[in-house]
């Protein structure tokens, strides 16, 4: 197990510096320009793994106002929940940073760094040792099975 888990870390840096510093895009799924749903999809695509674009609805930027609940419906449709002190490469990880409602996502570079975008930001590494994410995390989910 801990052998795979480093072979994913390894390709999770090289997948890593393919995607830091690309600017924030509101529903960007490009290399010039992602928001936190298309970072995901894109990270995960670069291992073979495919998740839903959204639910087919348009999304507009101030969508937590309509349906506060939305982004987290479609979180937990993928993969199975995991404890925060379990995190491992390639979790995804959800935070509330409007008040009560998760509107970030990133997904574990390893057990205690995460790769996420802001709005009006570029892709960056985030660290769940900061007290800050971790007053704001919400959520992880595992959608590999590492034996």
């Amino acid at each position: 197990m801990k052998e795979e888990i480093t072979k994913l870390e390894n390709k999770m840096e090289k997948v890593v510096r393919k995607y830091r510093n690309i600017p924030y895009k509101h529903n960007g799924r490009s290399l010039t320009g992602l928001d936190c749903l298309g970072l995901i999809i894109g990270i995960y695509d670069e291992f073979g793994i495919t998740i839903p674009d959204g639910d087919g609805e348009p999304v507009p930027e101030d969508w937590y106002k309509e349906d506060a609940e939305r982004y987290l419906r479609g979180l937990q449709k993928i993969g199975q929940p995991v404890e925060f002190d379990k995190l491992q490469v390639l979790d995804l990880v959800y935070f509330k940073l409007l008040d009560d409602i998760v509107t970030h996502s990133g997904v574990m570079i390893n057990d205690h760094q995460f790769i996420h975008i802001l709005q009006d930001k570029n892709v960056e590494i985030g660290t769940l040792n900061r007290k800050f994410w971790r007053r704001k995390i919400a959520g992880g989910r595992r959608l590999i099975k590492i034996s």
